[in-house]
């Protein structure tokens, strides 16, 4: 069994506007998953990890800028 990479997208300081892509990557069928969301606030130079597989990265891409 092989699992797919992941890749960071994007790091996001607000946690609304990580969740908006991450929807809007999701009703365009790209699956996308959040990572350290939970230690925002407590690392000033972290954020929520955005990240897709890799094989979607560039519709991904596409998708954010529209």
């Amino acid at each position: 069994m092989t699992q797919d990479k992941t890749i960071i997208l994007h790091t996001y300081n607000d946690m609304l506007e990580a969740k908006m892509i991450q929807d809007k990557l999701k009703e365009n069928g790209v699956e996308s998953f959040l990572q350290n969301e939970n230690v925002m606030g407590l690392d000033p130079v972290g954020g929520a990890e955005l990240r897709v597989f890799e094989k979607d990265v560039i519709a991904a891409q596409k998708i954010i800028t529209g």
